[in-house]
This record gives structure tokens, C-alpha cells and sequence, in this order.
């Protein structure tokens, strides 16, 4: 593209072409101007056969490159291509939503004027209107809550992205370290409206769950306390919501266990860390509860959904 769109779609990938290749669909198939934004992809998955793929494909707006990144900073890579005004990480697996394109571009219309950090939280925070607008840090981070976690949900101005190397990254949340140090001081705005899907994430995990979100996440919401950057009341709601979080992570991977290959070990000592022996036992109470009732909601489901099905055909 001769000159920059004002949407980049960086999408970090290890190659997963069965994830992927739906995404890339589900944005094309839009039919939106090719000219205001652009798909960049940086692949680093060993012996990736993806390349195969793209050279198949002919979009003008379509740029890909393989790198050497471990893990998570795949998608600090990808940032750093964009050449868009807004540069937006869009997961793998996020299969676009028919008018998302249009939606986005929209958004970053809206505020290029005065460029907030944005974070696109897919309409999983309470709100009631597609747009929340916070005047400093302290407020972002108590409307946001742990959903900073979700890498997925980040984009900046390109006028940042020069600031990525100086800033220290988390190794499991390099999105995080990036949402929260791009800039010390800063209006923030949350596009709450829901643009994706999540395709089918079997065999997602590889590394210790309840250490990485119970005690490395908020070791860095911590940070920012003892930075004086939120308050305790801020720090506070992300601490009880997160307990909220693990105890569904503890009914859906442990008791109910799915096809994921998350690291389950230690998980009382990790709990405790922030939660004590309390708050430990108090996620198991409440994940036996949830899991027990959602057993009785399907066997219930199961067994009337034949006659249900016998007094409609009467």
C-alpha cells in the first residue's frame, strides 16, 4: 500500500493455519474498502506450512512475517509493523463479525483527534453504553478490572509504537505491560461494543493458570498501587473480581477438566498468595457449587428435551 491506512489488524499467530485462515476470511469477506486498513501477520510457529496459504491469497493489504519471538511477544512484533493510525491486536482465533471492519474504522475516526489509549473489550465488561470514557488510570483500571489480562482486547496510536522498546515487558502479559506503561498519565477510553468470535481453542494452555493469572497478574495491578498510579479501592475490585475468575477457571479445568493443556499444579499455594487460606477455600466451595449445579441444568436438559420434543410434534 502506497500510503498508511488509518487500521492496521495485527494478527500474531504460531502457525495455527485451521485458526487463522477463518479469521483472515471473516475480514475479507466484508467487502470493506481495502484501501482504510490493513492485515498484518507475524508467524512464529516452527516449520509453519501458513506461508503456503498466503501466497495463494492476493490482497494488496495483506502483509506477512515469520519471526523468531518466544511465546506472548509474537504480538509485540506485530504491533510494531503496523503502519496504521490505530494498530489493533486481533487473537488468531478472533473470527471478525460481519460490519467489525466498518466499526473499527469508525472508532478510530472518532477519537483521532484526541487519541486516548483504547482497549476493545468485546462487550465483556458491564456497561451501558459501547463506550466508556475515563479521565485517568485509576478510573480505567476499575471499569476494566482483569480483563486487562486479555490480550486481545489492546491497540495503540502509531504515534506510541515507538515507545514499545523502552518499555519492560511481562513475559506472560507483555500486553498488559504495554496497555498500562505506553504512557504514565493519559485519557482512556473502552470500546465495549462486541466485534469477534472465538473460534474453538482445544489444546490452548502450556503454562501454570492459577500462578499466571492469581499471582503474576496482580503482582502487576499491585505495581501500579505501589506506584500511586491506582488506588487501593481500584486495586481492591480487580483482587475480588479475579477470585470470581479463578473460580471459574476452577470449575471448567479442574473439576469440569476441558481439552485445554494449561499447567494445573500448586494451585492452593498460588491462590494463597494474594487470597490466603480463606479465599482458597472459598474458590473451591463456590467452583463445586457452580459445577454441580451446571450437571444438574444438563442432565435436566437431556432428559426433558425428548418429551418436549413429543408434545411439539402433537
Amino acid at each position: 500500500m502506497d500510503k498508511h491506512p488509518i487500521l492496521s489488524l495485527c494478527i500474531p499467530t504460531n502457525g495455527a493455519v485451521e485458526w487463522i485462515l477463518p479469521v483472515i476470511e471473516s475480514i475479507y469477506s466484508q467487502g470493506y474498502d481495502n484501501e482504510k486498513f490493513e492485515v498484518v501477520i507475524t508467524d512464529n510457529g516452527k516449520d509453519s506450512h501458513l506461508p503456503v496459504h498466503i501466497a495463494k491469497m492476493s490482497y494488496p493489504n495483506l502483509r506477512y512475517k515469520q519471526t523468531t519471538d518466544e511465546g506472548f511477544l509474537n504480538l509485540v512484533s506485530c504491533l510494531k509493523e503496523g503502519k496504521g493510525l490505530f494498530c489493533k491486536m486481533i487473537n488468531h482465533r478472533s473470527v471478525m463479525l460481519p460490519g467489525s471492519i466498518a466499526d473499527m474504522v469508525a472508532l478510530v475516526e472518532k477519537y483521532k483527534d484526541t487519541q486516548p489509549v483504547i482497549y476493545c473489550s468485546d462487550g465483556n465488561i458491564k456497561c451501558e453504553t459501547d463506550f466508556v470514557e475515563c479521565s485517568n488510570i485509576d478510573e480505567f483500571v476499575r471499569h476494566l478490572s482483569y480483563w486487562c489480562s486479555w490480550s486481545a482486547g489492546i491497540g495503540f496510536w502509531h504515534k506510541d509504537i515507538p515507545v514499545i522498546p523502552n518499555i519492560q515487558l511481562n513475559e506472560m502479559f507483555p500486553n498488559a505491560s504495554l496497555l498500562f506503561e505506553i504512557r504514565k498519565e493519559s485519557e482512556y477510553v473502552i470500546w465495549n461494543k462486541k466485534y469477534e468470535q472465538m473460534c474453538d481453542d482445544s489444546g490452548k494452555g502450556g503454562y501454570n493458570l492459577f500462578h499466571t493469572f492469581g499471582v503474576v497478574l496482580l503482582d502487576i495491578i499491585k505495581g501500579l498501587f505501589d506506584d500511586g498510579r491506582i488506588s487501593s479501592e481500584a486495586f481492591g475490585i480487580v483482587k475480588k473480581d479475579l477470585l470470581g475468575f479463578l473460580t471459574e477457571l476452577y470449575k471448567s479445568e479442574v473439576i469440569l477438566p476441558t481439552k485445554h493443556t494449561f499447567i494445573l499444579k500448586d494451585i492452593k499455594k498460588n491462590v494463597e498468595v494474594y487470597y490466603g487460606v480463606g479465599g482458597y477455600w472459598q474458590m473451591i466451595i463456590k467452583a463445586n457449587f457452580y459445577a454441580f449445579y451446571t450437571c444438574i441444568v444438563s442432565i435436566a436438559s437431556k432428559v426433558l428435551k425428548p418429551i418436549l420434543a413429543s408434545f411439539n410434534r402433537k
